[in-house]
């Protein structure tokens, strides 16, 4: 065999590499990195209101006369993080669930409560920047087949299959790739009967045992096409591993989180951290409390707000993209660490970087000295690749001007046009 020859057989075999290569990873449209907080409400109750979830926030706050001031101080959160937040426009949850598994109690009407709940709410409501999706009850309940049968298909219209209010579906309890190959077949059915592209209904499993953190690469390669995110599940996983408490940083639940990332990254899909159970209610209830009493409340709901940032601010620096919340006020608390996390000095200072490399690339060199003093590093395309995807996130949570963006290559055209 002469060198034409095998140079041409080894140009063949890397392009069926980059193929496989390509077909385990998610090409995720920029609106899925708009997960940092998942609002998870029962779909059999009033499932719209998390949708403005932030709605809610000021008048909880104004009743427990709690102010920015004092959950920054108590909480060590950004006091003008929280004040932004609070004082914007746009009062949608990021991700909104409407739950038709575990917030259902099991009897022949709820059940069927909660699929018509899950309806209205997709079909009815103003869902503008939130994302929505619909769990259904897991493969160990039969009615998991028509929550899916039922919901996905009732909620479009029949003239305008593209406006299919329905971005993606929550699996709970998944624990084999064979399990998420049959969701995945059944979505696909679902897709060509109600007149949607295929993939279109995208999918998030929950990570909830110990079958599932065994078979995580399985489980990601059997969804790859269609996956917008992978969940950690502490407390069903606390139940399935016998451990003897739920808590956050137990050093098997660190190792959840450590696999969870590492498989999100490998997928290009975010990794969503588990909810901080503590919800930030008062004590004391009624409408003639003692100062006493008052005053108790608010410490109890501070100190259930500084669980929760901390909880995020944790998940931050592990890798999460987004946590879960299941309260007004863990959604503020939430938004404020993801906030907190690209703050605007540094997509300032990443965008000046990803510049001033760019220049240095077209001068023809490819690894450069960039920041000053201390923060001086040596930066080539793996740096600007960490920059790059830093500022995606931040535009797709609205922090980066999108025409800046667009102009650093950091989103296409058909992304901004969907901005």
């Amino acid at each position: 065999m002469d060198l034409k020859s095998i140079s041409d057989l080894a140009h063949q075999g890397r392009s069926k590499l980059l193929t496989q290569r390509s077909q385990q990873s998610a090409e995720l449209p920029l609106r899925y990195w708009n997960q940092q907080a998942h609002f998870t409400t029962p779909a059999s109750g009033t499932p719209e209101k998390a949708i403005q979830g932030l709605a809610a926030v000021s008048k909880i706050l104004q009743r427990l006369d709690l102010t920015p001031q004092r959950i920054g101080s108590h909480t060590g959160a950004p006091e003008n993080f929280i004040e932004e937040i609070l004082q914007q426009k746009n009062r949608h949850s990021p991700f909104v669930m409407v739950d038709a598994e575990d917030a259902v109690a099991l009897t022949e009407e709820s059940i069927p409560q909660a699929r018509d709940g899950a309806i209205r709410c997709f079909t009815q409501e103003d869902w503008g920047t939130t994302l929505p999706f619909f769990r259904p009850a897991g493969l160990m309940l039969q009615s998991c087949v028509d929550d899916l049968t039922t919901v996905l298909t009732d909620v479009v219209d029949e003239s305008k299959p593209e406006t299919y209010p329905i971005a993606g579906i929550v699996w709970p309890k998944v624990e084999h790739p064979e399990e998420l190959m049959w969701v995945c077949d059944l979505l696909k059915k679902i897709e060509s009967q109600v007149g949607i592209a295929e993939n279109s209904i995208k999918l998030e499993f929950l990570v909830e045992s110990g079958y599932a953190l065994a078979q995580l690469p399985e489980l990601v390669k059997a969804t790859a096409h269609r996956l917008a995110g992978i969940i950690w599940g502490i407390a069903d996983y606390s139940a399935d591993t016998n451990l003897p408490r739920i808590e956050n940083t137990h050093p098997l639940c660190e190792w959840a989180r450590f696999e969870i990332v590492n498989l999100a990254g490998a997928a290009n899909v975010p990794a969503i951290d588990n909810m901080t159970l503590n919800y930030p209610t008062p004590l004391h209830r009624g409408g003639d409390l003692s100062d006493k009493e008052n005053e108790e409340n608010k410490i109890a709901v501070l100190d259930a707000l500084k669980e929760v940032y901390d909880d995020s601010t944790h998940g931050i620096d592990m890798g999460m993209s987004g946590k879960w919340v299941g309260h007004p006020l863990q959604l503020l608390m939430v938004m404020t660490a993801y906030r907190n996390a690209i703050p605007i000095e540094q997509i300032e200072k990443d965008v000046a970087e990803i510049e001033a490399f760019a220049q240095i690339v077209e001068s023809g060199t490819g690894a450069t000295i960039l920041g000053e003093g201390a923060d001086e590093y040596m930066a080539d395309r793996a740096t600007d690749r960490h920059l790059r995807a830093r500022l995606r996130r931040a535009t797709a949570w609205g922090a980066l001007d999108k025409e800046k963006s667009q102009s650093l290559g950091i989103i296409t055209q058909e992304e901004y046009d969907q901005l």
